[in-house]
């Protein structure tokens, strides 16, 4: 079992095989089951209405795991999502990451068409140095992640 922490974001990874989930699976319910005592003993809690599971895989692997509808996280069944966001990045279970370019370029474009309500006030330097970093600023956030991604989805983040 592999986890990751993040301020009050506490996140589980384990890897499985799509043929033979059933101990995977074991594994993750008795690790977070573990986890929530802990949580408990510690006056914290685990909340399973913001829990989320996702699988991630190729679109074979996810066929032969389309049968897992719902995992059991702390006690609590969880349905399996195909996206899920997490520190701000929208990840789905193919690690394309449209969802997340999707996003982003909205957020450029919403951004960029609102400096026009404030555009008469600007100096021209500032009307060109302002945009470029509220763009820059979202394109370079967790860019990083991108790597590897297809042309499609960075083509729309060229575009913005």
């Amino acid at each position: 079992m592999s986890y990751h922490q993040f301020a009050d974001d506490t996140q589980l990874f384990v890897a499985m095989n799509a043929a033979d989930a059933a101990p995977a699976l074991d594994s993750l319910s008795r690790c977070s089951a573990a986890v929530r005592l802990w949580f408990l003993r510690n006056g914290l809690q685990l909340n399973p209405d913001k829990s989320e599971v996702i699988i991630v895989g190729t679109l074979h692997q996810l066929s032969l795991a389309g049968n897992i509808t719902s995992v059991d996280v702390a006690g609590s069944k969880l349905p399996v999502s195909h996206k899920l966001k997490s520190l701000g990045v929208t990840i789905d279970s193919h690690l394309r990451f449209d969802c997340l370019a999707n996003n982003v370029a909205r957020s450029c474009n919403f951004h960029t068409r609102a400096l026009r309500h404030v555009r008469s006030l600007l100096t021209d330097e500032t009307a060109q140095t302002v945009p470029c970093s509220i763009v820059a600023s979202r394109l370079d956030y967790c860019n990083a992640l991108l790597y590897g991604a297809p042309v499609e989805t960075l083509n729309k983040l060229q575009r913005a």
